[in-house]
């Protein structure tokens, strides 16, 4: 798949530690790791700009659905915009940007990364996670599957991978 994937973080562990102070009513010293680690309210003050150029449709349909800490902003494809090409297929490739906070990204890479998710949509997760690792490598480090996150598949009808079956 030819598609190209940045990400930029906007915040630094600097605001995370004042949210801690704040409801801690002490100065903080948590680090990044600790705080991704335990998922306490401060870690949704790590922000990250997220770029998806040339990305499936269909594969921005899957990202869309995630709601909680991200926004999202996709090329329309209304056809009485000036970008409409004319074809409005799933493998169409679109661009799509995401502003998301750190939580937000665990719980999307909880099912993107499921072997269950498509094979795409793995591999766009998989990319976003290794900008990740450039940026924030303790958040990329908590960017899982639900399986390795919860300790087994839950899912209705598991993949069977060996280490990750009921």
């Amino acid at each position: 798949m030819k598609m190209k994937i940045t990400v930029k973080k906007i915040t630094n562990e600097r605001l995370m530690r004042a949210a801690c102070g704040f409801t801690t009513a002490a100065e903080s010293r948590m680090s990044l790791e600790k705080i991704y680690q335990c998922e306490h309210s401060p870690l949704r003050t790590q922000l990250f700009w997220v770029e998806m150029v040339d990305i499936p449709t269909f594969v921005s349909v899957h990202l869309v659905r995630h709601k909680i800490g991200v926004e999202h902003y996709v090329k329309s494809n209304r056809t009485d915009r000036a970008s409409h090409t004319g074809d409005l297929g799933r493998m169409q490739p679109v661009n799509h940007a995401m502003l998301i906070n750190a939580q937000a990204l665990i719980n999307m890479a909880r099912k993107r990364l499921c072997k269950k998710a498509s094979p795409e949509t793995q591999e766009v997760m998989a990319a976003i996670k290794r900008k990740i690792t450039a940026v924030d490598p303790a958040l990329a480090a908590r960017l899982v599957p639900d399986c390795v996150y919860r300790g087994r598949c839950h899912e209705l009808k598991p993949c069977r991978q060996p280490d990750q079956s009921p």
